[in-house]
């Protein structure tokens, strides 16, 4: 497990909702409300992790949704806050996920991503995730535009 001085990882995402729906709100052009990310909470499978700073009042730093059905598991949303990127914290959120999902008995890991966000394409690409398919115009932009969203996946060693 990566640990980052510092910073905790914590698995109790329900006590950080309004945290995470902020976060999703500053950094996405169609976020999720609190609500939202409470009703995909209540799926089953469906889990999260946060990582807190163990400053001053701890400051929320991002957060991971994940569900997993079955043979697969499927990144819902992963979020770092633009002030605490570049810490691995993005690496260390995924890695939770995609060990909680195979130790569930998933056999891949699946996200989708914008295509042109480069930063999470090559941390999603160094983690071993491949790309095996594109949504063309799936994510609008509040400005109107369209992007695709690549699919990619990790295929756990069983």
């Amino acid at each position: 497990m990566i640990e980052v001085a510092g910073y905790r990882l914590v698995r109790d995402i329900e006590t950080y909702l309004d945290d995470a729906s902020g976060l999703h709100g500053a950094i996405f052009d169609r976020p999720w409300s609190r609500d939202d990310l409470q009703d995909l909470l209540v799926m089953p499978g469906t889990s999260g992790a946060a990582i807190l700073s163990e400053g001053k009042g701890p400051a929320f730093a991002g957060f991971v949704l994940y569900q997993c059905v079955g043979d697969f598991a499927e990144i819902l949303t992963l979020a770092v806050a633009p002030d605490h990127r570049r810490r691995g914290f993005g690496r260390w959120l995924m890695r939770e996920a995609a060990e909680h999902a195979a130790a569930a008995g998933a056999e891949k890991l699946l996200l989708e991503v914008q295509d042109g966000n480069r930063s999470a394409i090559e941390l999603y690409e160094s983690l071993g995730m491949t790309t095996f398919d594109r949504r063309r115009n799936y994510y609008k932009s509040a400005d109107g535009s369209h992007a695709d969203a690549i699919l990619m996946q990790l295929i756990f060693d069983i």
